[in-house]
């Protein structure tokens, strides 16, 4: 039996914005309960159900409400009962049934986490392209600690919603999901679009506004921050290691075991050394090879061209080329040819590219994937914290970004391919 989400929180913001609001609305308002055909003499429990949302639509730690648990416990359950002897063909009926089971399991009553998606899964045989299917499911996976499983419902969800707007609680219960995943940027997109929807600030972004003074806030340019503290392993990929800058709006995959060197940010700039296994040359003999990643600040007045030439000028022979970097398609980028570096082993033959980005509306987003909750280990009924390593988000501005293969004449194909393939498949800038 799948055990709550409260025993693995992610972090005390998360506890807050799940345990204390009890103003929110549930996803049961987007229920067409005049479709649902339930017997008049259970009126007065749908108005209560519908009326004590803020009770049961997440998991509450310390029930101090004036109706005992107990007594809500046992009103769901026989209003989930009634229920339950309706005809099944019906969508809304389904979804309002698992919507009851899924407050039963908020409550603590366990055998419902299954019966609430049994429901849910009926609803989606019935109607495979309604995207309150998938909604529900997904949020009921994300109080559930199924983090995998939610985002699986929500894209598809996000896929099937209904336009020009889904309804504004379907992106409430989507911050709220994004939020337990350590997706904060997504979460407080989410937040916002909620609000647009709604014609006024939702009660979610109001929960989600310290994101904006903590995870998501921009340090100051001319600051120094130590490389340990920029970038971290965001993740694996089969044999990949997946690596994020929040800062420098950067996130990189690379092979394990290739070698990563990062460096401080100091003076409005940074750099990172990137050394893949060494090539094979015709002659058998093995040449490394490395690549460069640079990011400075952009200087006033300082255009895309002029941050190229102080690494490329000197070299009149510098070719035009393209490269995509990522998704990434409007950079400079040339190839350079110079005999006297390397000559024993062909000439230094090497590629450069340059580009410029400002910071998004919501900065983080496009690096963000979902984040599985820790499992917590033992039993009982203890709370488990977990924090997200992020501390604060890109910079304000515009960057510059500069990244060179450093290579020779006699490794030139098998380092452009190992080089094309990472910045196109590799790399991801905000």
């Amino acid at each position: 039996m799948k055990k709550h989400f409260f025993r693995a929180i992610k972090a005390i913001a998360v506890f807050v914005l799940l345990c204390t609001v009890t103003t929110l609305r549930a996803n049961i308002n987007a229920i067409e309960l005049n479709k649902v055909g339930y017997p008049q003499g259970v009126q007065p429990d749908i108005d209560f159900l519908k009326n004590n949302q803020g009770f049961y639509n997440h998991w509450v730690h310390n029930w101090n409400y004036k109706v005992p648990k107990n007594a809500v416990i046992k009103k769901l359950t026989g209003l989930y009962t009634e229920l339950k002897k309706l005809p099944a063909g019906n969508i809304e009926t389904n979804l309002l049934i698992g919507d009851i089971a899924h407050y039963l399991y908020n409550m603590e009553v366990e055998e419902y986490y299954q019966k609430a998606i049994d429901c849910y899964e009926v609803a989606k045989a019935l109607s495979p392209t309604d995207y309150r299917v998938y909604w529900f499911l997904g949020n009921h996976y994300a109080l559930s600690a199924r983090i995998d499983l939610s985002f699986n419902n929500y894209r598809l969800a996000l896929q099937y919603q209904q336009l020009p707007v889904a309804h504004a609680l379907f992106w409430a219960d989507y911050a709220v999901a994004c939020t337990l995943a350590s997706m904060p940027a997504t979460a407080l997109f989410a937040a916002e679009k909620s609000s647009t929807i709604q014609g006024e600030t939702s009660y979610i972004e109001k929960e989600l506004a310290f994101y904006k003074k903590g995870a998501l806030h921009a340090p100051p340019v001319d600051t120094t921050i130590a490389a340990k503290n920029m970038w971290f392993m965001y993740g694996t990929n089969k044999s990949h290691v997946i690596l994020t800058n929040w800062v420098m709006g950067t996130k990189l995959s690379i092979d394990s075991t290739w070698g990563f060197r990062p460096n401080d940010y100091k003076g409005g700039q940074t750099y990172t050394m990137i050394t893949p296994p060494r090539a094979t040359a015709k002659s058998g003999q093995k040449i490394g090879f490395s690549i460069l990643m640079f990011t400075r600040a952009a200087k006033p007045n300082q255009s895309l061209s002029q941050f190229m030439d102080l690494f490329t000028a000197q070299y009149t022979n510098r070719k035009p080329i393209s490269f995509t970097v990522g998704q990434i398609k409007n950079g400079i980028a040339y190839e350079i040819i110079d005999p006297t570096l390397y000559p024993q082993i062909g000439g230094g033959h090497s590629y450069a590219i340059a580009f410029e980005r400002s910071r998004p509306a919501y900065p983080g987003m496009l690096m963000e994937d979902a984040v599985e909750t820790p499992k917590a280990n033992g039993s009982g009924d203890k709370i488990k914290y977990y924090a997200d390593a992020r501390k604060f988000s890109r910079f304000d501005g515009k960057l510059y970004y500069f990244i060179l293969l450093d290579s020779c004449e006699f490794i030139n194909a098998e380092s452009l391919a190992t080089f094309k393939d990472f910045v196109e498949n590799g790399v991801i800038i905000e």
